[in-house]
């Protein structure tokens, strides 16, 4: 190696540490130090040949690295690193060189092991299946079976390794062209950083262990290249002789001759058993007949030992074929599974991949009924586990042949001799050694069974994994494939073959002769049938009588029987059913015959599908009749029921054949992606219903404009653009899905929509008569309130005719004590909250199925964010640290949409969740009115700050970058927006300290009034006059506020009496306190007070002062206690005085005289005085 230096007096430093490494320097290269160089900058240098590098010189270096003490300790890091990638190089360089070595070798005899492996078919061809009936001992049969699987899953791996590895072949051999092309350009990038300079204060260990690493790499690189042209002449020999097949062909063979030695071996295994637990039984059976009666009971248990055995032996030859047939299942799913993921990785997602995924789809195992297969097996292994504790007991507590021989003694009626009790012992002992014997059998067999029972479930279970997974991968890409070719004139031409086929008069001669023979096979059917369909036809016509004579009467408002409406619903849905029902009878009559034609199969199917449709449009149809269940019973508007009805009855008749003939062309068992016609019929099925969206959900003409005739609400202007929207985007995407040769895609979303759709009438149905329910029960509770407070008014009157009377208009003397209308808001709120989650939980049910082709989204990046993640890792030491790891995430569409969602809900939850707090939970707290509105409150400031958190989350943007962009936008908006933030501030502090609550009285800048709402900008108070007045929050938290009823509601009134000169104030004062004490409103304690203020102009002033509960009733109690002064005092003749004042008239400077009234009876008092 040589290494040359710019010798200059800057390099004093680096000379040093030369100096102080000359040891080990010398021994591994040759660096002299020289002199500055001359002024006028010429360089001088020295080159010697360098050793070359090796694994044992790059290994030395590593050591002496570490007792350099000059060096720092991120040099030496540094240097370690280089060292260490070099090493690594050079060892994957002498691995390539082994790996060219076989390649080249396998290439020149790749027609020797061609050979080898045809002899090695052969052979193995010749070899019969061996028999293993030599072998009678049942253990060692098993031990057999144990090795001989072993082997079999050896042969099934190796066999699974090569069809990777031919499959692979092509693309890996693609990458070996691209390797190669990149050889060459990374050489002469590494040749040129190599010849680049040293930094000026970079050591010269580390230059050294940088240029080494360069160097091994470029070592690598080289060496590299002819390994894979090696391995790329291995594959093409291969190849040439067609080597790779026939070896596929001989482990193929070698696994199937392994699998009939299992299969042999285990037939043999079943027969032992059945050998053996047949001879138990019947030795049993023979000794129960033969023994001692004393000895019964142990013979008698001795058989039934035997004959569970003989069952279990069943149950175990049961458990191990459905065991064999699922692994076997599995085994082709998953060979069956890598294929396809390598046929899309080499072709893309085509025309043939996706027709290969549709085929492969619709023959996928039953999940559904694995998994019942399984929660049942599941109680089974818990059974069969606990039996075997209950073995496990017997065994642990089997009895001794003398305690048996001693009970049997005792219970015997009559006194054995000696002799008599050693034969019986003797028996005992032989029959107790047979029992234990069997007992051990049976326990083997339970452990037996039990393990093939939870090799069944694991089989079965990693084959419902394995079917879900395959499942989602097919239906993840089938929807992004295109199933036919886009609609064109050149494909005009399979028109006519499609009609010869539809237009068929042997494919309906078939049908009626389906239909002919199942009416001769089964008359009954067809006659009850028959006349049940007549019998339903006259019934619908009464039935409709029945409905006009009902609706009639339930019309008024008045009506409080919730009976009615369940009869009518039942009675709506008896006649929507007739003519589907008549649909279903026949498609369940063709369905149920023995094996027919396509032709007959696809009517089959057709009818069934367009029976619910039928039924959809028909149960839509009776609900919307005249005076039918939506216009008397749900409240719907009589001209909205009257036009869906109008549109509806010409849709039938088109979309039901049009729907009819689509679906019998689909079942044509040819290619599907050559039907135009089906395409055309289906294109003509959905111009039905977009025509039909138009009509019924426009905006100015359709269902929501009549809507709006009935109902001025905002949201229902807002939502009918919306609506008419999507109700038209969705039948025309589906038309330009067809067209362009998503057909399959089309078809399978127009499904998906209609199950949507009945879901959506479903939830519509229910909440209109749940919600018909709570009216029902509103009037009726309504009715009993009134009926009440009828009685209640009636005994009020005749004790007392104090009128009751409003306060402002905002509070009442006596509440009601149901608010009903409220209860009922609160539950409507509640009850379309259910509705929601229940659509939800339906839509997610229905499009689960198809949800994995969203993840397609996934692949489509728009931008990428940095995650910090959290991961444990254990040190030399076994010391296990946190490390915090950065990476990029990245923001695809998926995200984007799930962000969406999130949103949505996000915005659902902060209106509806206060709601539903207060309903559920608050309601039934002892709280006032203003800690519920505070926690409300509260929680949607939470629910909200969620929301968003979760949203910007989905976007990529977790709180460790919310935190800077929270930071800096609370610093400029604090300066920009400090009115609003301060008042959002002093609204929390509100809702947390509540200086006022809701309902509280309060005075502002004059201002008295309720307080109504509290916001997150600014707090509502509604005065007297019903006028509201908003308060920014601030001005609560840093101004002044008169609370009237903020700790105690208690207040007092204050009424001045003005009595005349002359009155004795003591007889007033005594009847005032009278007055006083008598209101029922007036509180004892504190107790009135009244007194002698000042003496007026023309009155003795009196002041009254009494204190109120409360100030619900405040004015009315200032009311009553004015009118009982008035009336009492005069009464008792003590005068209220008033003003007396002189009144001088003058025109011009000359008084005017006006002469006083003559009045009958009565005599002038009074002289006017003139001036």
């Amino acid at each position: 190696m040589f290494c040359r230096s710019r010798m200059r007096t800057s390099c004093l430093p680096v000379a040093t540490i030369l100096l102080v490494l000359t040891g080990f320097i010398s021994s591994s290269y040759s660096q002299v130090p020289k002199k500055p160089a001359p002024a006028n900058g010429s360089d001088s240098t020295t080159t010697t040949e360098e050793p070359q590098i090796t694994i044992e010189l790059i290994q030395k270096r590593i050591d002496q690295i570490k007792n350099i003490k000059d060096l720092t300790e991120d040099n030496q890091k540094k240097a370690g690193e280089f060292y260490s990638q070099a090493l690594a190089n050079l060892k994957k360089a002498e691995d390539l060189k082994v790996a060219t070595g076989r390649y080249t070798e396998d290439a020149k005899n790749a027609m020797q092991r061609l050979n080898q492996v045809k002899q090695e078919i052969e052979n193995r061809n010749k070899e019969p299946v061996p028999s293993f009936n030599h072998i009678q001992d049942l253990p060692k049969l098993q031990q057999t079976l144990v090795e001989e699987e072993a082997n079999l899953e050896q042969f099934k791996q190796q066999q699974a390794n090569w069809d990777e590895q031919i499959t692979g072949r092509v693309n890996r051999q693609k990458e070996i062209l691209t390797r190669i092309a990149e050889i060459d350009n990374k050489v002469s990038d590494l040749e040129k950083q190599l010849a680049l300079p040293a930094p000026a204060d970079e050591p010269a260990i580390v230059t050294d262990a940088r240029k080494t690493e360069l160097k091994t790499r470029i070592s690598l690189l080289k060496t590299e290249k002819p390994a894979l042209r090696a391995e790329q002449s291995s594959y093409e020999a291969e190849e040439a002789v067609g080597y790779p097949r026939v070896r596929q062909d001989f482990l193929k063979l070698q696994t199937q001759k392994k699998s009939e030695e299992v299969e042999a071996l285990k037939k043999q295994i079943a027969k032992r058993r059945n050998i053996e637990s047949e001879m138990r039984v019947q030795e049993a059976r023979d000794e129960v007949f033969a023994t001692n009666p004393l000895l019964q009971p142990l013979a008698e248990k001795n058989q039934q030992y035997a004959e569970a055995i003989q069952a279990l032996n069943h149950k175990i030859q049961s458990v191990d074929q459905k065991y064999s047939q699922t692994s076997k299942i599995l085994d082709e799913l998953k060979k069956q599974f890598t294929q396809t993921k390598e046929k899309e990785t080499s072709i893309g997602l085509t025309g043939p991949i996706g027709l290969l995924l549709r085929n492969q789809q619709s023959s996928l195992p039953d999940v559904e009924t694995r998994k019942l297969s399984i929660e049942k097996r599941a109680k089974e292994i818990d059974e069969v586990h606990l039996h075997l504790f209950e073995l496990d007991d017997e065994w642990s507590e089997f009895p001794s042949a003398e305690t048996v021989t001693e009970n049997i003694i005792k219970d015997s009626k009559r006194k054995l001799s000696d002799i008599e009790k050693a034969n019986l012992k003797s028996i005992v002992e032989e029959t107790l050694a047979k029992q234990k014997e069997y007992l051990d059998t049976l326990i083997r067999s339970n452990n037996a069974y039990f393990n093939k029972l939870m090799d069944l479930d694991v089989a079965e279970t990693q084959l419902v994994k394995q079917t879900e997974e395959y499942a989602d991968y097919i239906q993840e890409r089938v929807f992004w494939i295109k199933s036919s070719p886009p609609i064109s004139f050149a494909e005009a031409k399979q028109i006519p073959n499609s009609l010869s086929w539809l237009l068929s008069p042997t494919h309906w001669k078939q049908l009626l002769e389906a239909i002919q023979q199942d009416i001769i096979t089964n008359p009954i059917i067809y006659v009850t049938g028959i006349f049940c369909f007549v019998s339903l036809l006259y019934l619908a016509y009464n039935v409709r009588q029945q409905l006009r004579i009902i609706n009639k009467e339930i019309i008024r408002s008045s009506f409080r029987k919730f009976g009615i409406t369940a009869r009518v619903a039942f009675l709506t849905l008896f006649i929507a059913i007739v003519w589907p029902g008549f649909i279903w009878f026949f498609a369940w009559r063709l369905g149920s015959g023995p094996e027919t034609a396509t032709f007959v199969k696809a009517v089959d199917s057709s009818l069934r599908q367009v029976a619910w449709l039928l039924f959809f449009w028909e149960l839509i149809r009776q609900i919307c009749r005249p005076l039918g269940l939506g216009e008397s019973h749900f409240g719907w508007y009589k001209q909205t029921v009257l036009y869906v009805r109008k549109n509806i009855r010409w849709v039938i008749p088109i979309s039901v054949p049009l729907l009819f003939v689509t679906l019998v062309l689909h079942g044509k068992e040819v290619d599907r992606t050559q039907d135009l016609l089906e395409r055309l019929f289906f294109v003509a099925l959905l111009v039905t219903y977009t025509i039909f969206a138009r009509r019924v959900f426009h905006p100015r003409s359709g269902l929501f404009q009549s809507i709006m005739n009935y109902n001025q609400e905002v949201w229902y202007d807002r939502l009918k653009y919306l609506v008419y929207f999507l109700a038209l985007a969705v039948p025309c995407g589906l038309i330009i899905l067809s067209l362009i040769g998503f057909y399959f895609t089309a078809m399978s979303l127009f499904h998906l929509i209609f199950l949507t759709l009945w879901l959506f009438l479903g939830v519509i149905l229910f909440r209109a008569i749940l919600l018909r329910w709570i009216l029902i029960h509103h009037r009726q509770l309504s009715h009993k309130l009134n009926q009440e407070r009828l009685e209640a008014l009636r005994k009020e009157n005749q004790e007392s005719s104090t009128p009751e009377s409003n306060i402002a208009g905002i509070t009442t003397e006596e509440e009601n004590p149901a608010d009903l209308t409220k209860i009922s808001a609160q539950i409507k709120r509640l009850v379309n909250a259910c509705m929601l989650v229940i659509l939800l939980l339906g839509a997610f049910g229905i499009w689960g199925d198809v949800m994995p082709a969203f993840n397609r989204l996934d692949s489509f990046k728009l931008w990428s964010t940095q995650v910090q993640t959290e991961e444990e890792v254990k040190d030399a030491d076994g010391n296990v640290t946190t490390k915090v790891t950065e990476r990029l995430e990245p923001v695809t569409y998926l995200d984007v949409a799930l962000a969406l969602i999130y949103a949505l809900f996000a915005v659902i939850a902060t209106r509806n969740i206060p709601g539903l707090l207060e309903f559920l939970v608050l309601q039934r707290l002892p709280l006032d009115s203003s800690v519920k509105y505070a926690t409300t409150s509260l929680a949607r400031y939470v629910v909200a700050l969620i929301g968003i958190f979760v949203v910007f989350n989905a976007l990529g943007l977790g709180w460790s970058k919310l935190q800077w962009l929270a930071t800096a936008l609370t610093f400029g908006l604090g300066f920009g927006l400090q009115e609003i933030f301060a008042n959002f501030v002093s609204g929390l502090i509100l809702l947390i300290e509540r200086p006022i609550r809701v309902g509280d009285i309060i005075t502002v800048d004059e201002i008295t009034g309720i307080v109504s709402r509290i916001r997150m900008r600014a707090t509502t108070i509604t005065n007297w006059d019903r006028k509201e007045y908003i308060v920014p929050n601030r001005d609560f938290i840093t101004g002044k506020l008169l609370n009237w009823t903020l700790t105690d509601s208690v207040n007092r009134v204050t009424i001045t009496v003005g009595v005349a000169y002359g009155t004795d104030t003591n007889r007033a004062t005594d009847l005032a306190m009278k007055i006083l004490m008598d209101h029922p409103q007036v509180l004892e304690d504190p107790a009135p007070s009244i007194t002698f203020e000042s003496f007026g102009d023309s009155t003795l002033n009196l002041i009254l002062r009494a204190y109120l509960p409360d100030l619900d009733n405040r004015l009315l109690a200032i009311h009553q206690i004015h009118t009982a002064i008035h009336e009492q005092f005069n009464a008792a003749d003590i005068e209220i005085a008033f003003p007396q004042r002189d009144v001088h008239l003058f025109y011009g400077d000359k008084p005017v005289m006006i002469p006083p009234p003559e009045l009958p009876g009565s005599e002038t008092t009074e002289n006017t005085e003139t001036s």
